[in-house]
């Protein structure tokens, strides 16, 4: 599949936000170039309606890649299930692109990475990296006590010595 990048993802979330309706969140490894920070090569698109989960919304997301030239397959499903069981609020949702009929939002540096942290593989490491330095550059990061607990129960019941170094290093951002 093709790699996306800055000026694609741009694009895209250009039409998303004038064809699509209601409320999305951009996450996983997509919202890094989607911001401008070309860290790493990724081919899927992780677009999540907050307040539908019907097939209407999938098919309304190939669709848009399909017009764009990019492959149906780019559209991203999964995140969805790991954001179905994480508690927010709109305070964890910037606003990144406006249109007619829908809002494209970016999570908050907790939300994104407790979308991260279930995996937590090396890309996901850096990813969470980069967008924890995004976030601190745009004065973002604010009481990180609520992460810090919830990343230092994700290590003691931690049973991989790799993905319990990575957890490691993101409570030492902090």
């Amino acid at each position: 599949m093709r790699a996306l990048n800055s000026k694609l993802l741009k694009k895209f979330l250009k039409r998303a936000s004038e064809d699509l309706t209601g409320e999305w969140l951009l996450v996983g490894g997509t919202l890094l170039p989607a911001l401008g920070i070309d860290a790493r090569a990724t081919v899927d698109i992780d677009l999540i309606n907050l307040k539908s989960n019907d097939n209407n919304n999938l098919i309304q997301l190939m669709k848009l890649a399909d017009n764009l030239k990019l492959p149906i397959e780019s559209i991203n499903q999964a995140a969805a299930y790991f954001l179905k069981d994480i508690k927010y609020s709109q305070s964890d949702l910037f606003i990144l692109s406006k249109g007619k009929k829908a809002i494209i939002y970016r999570p908050s540096l907790a939300l994104y990475w407790k979308l991260k942290i279930p995996r937590l593989t090396e890309s996901d490491l850096l990813d969470c990296q980069h967008y924890f330095d995004f976030c601190k550059s745009q004065s973002e990061i604010k009481n990180t006590g609520p992460l810090k607990k919830f990343i230092q129960r994700q290590v003691q019941s931690s049973k991989n010595p790799s993905r319990t170094e990575r957890l490691e290093t993101l409570l030492d951002l902090l």
